[in-house]
């Protein structure tokens, strides 16, 4: 009976020490749970304007106005405006940004009909696609 009480009390030293020393390799000095994070939340709003009227062969201005936590993001990771006519995607436009959060597109319309441009924004590692309707003339 010694030698089981003994063999059972050498187990549970062993497992003992093996779950102390397994905290060892983390580094526990580095959570600070009560100091604010580093990482801050984003938000991502973009309004799409468009012309009030466009006319086919004539260059229309569309704007993306990029914001983030109410500041204007002057280097978001990709602006593009994308030209569809019904579900059919024509062109995919890639834009740089203009000045005070606003990318803009120049697109002539060749045909006059029923369009939608819709603005793909990423930045901050959030994408959001805003879609606008346009009746060419």
């Amino acid at each position: 009976m010694k030698i089981k009480a003994g063999l059972l009390s050498a187990m549970l030293l062993a497992g003992l020490t093996l779950a102390a020393c397994s905290d060892e390799g983390e580094n526990h000095g580095d959570m600070n749970h009560d100091s604010p994070s580093n990482d801050e939340i984003r938000s991502l709003e973009v309004d799409l304007q468009t012309p009030e009227s466009i006319s086919s062969g004539e260059a229309a201005e569309f704007t993306a106005h990029v914001t983030s936590n109410e500041e204007d993001v002057t280097d978001a990771d990709q602006v593009m405006f994308e030209v569809l006519k019904g579900d059919e995607s024509l062109e995919m436009i890639e834009v740089e940004h203009s000045e005070n959060g606003e990318y803009v597109l120049e697109y002539t319309f060749e045909e006059p009909g029923e369009y939608s441009v819709i603005a793909h924004v990423d930045a901050f590692q959030l994408h959001t696609m805003p879609e606008e309707s346009v009746t060419v003339e």
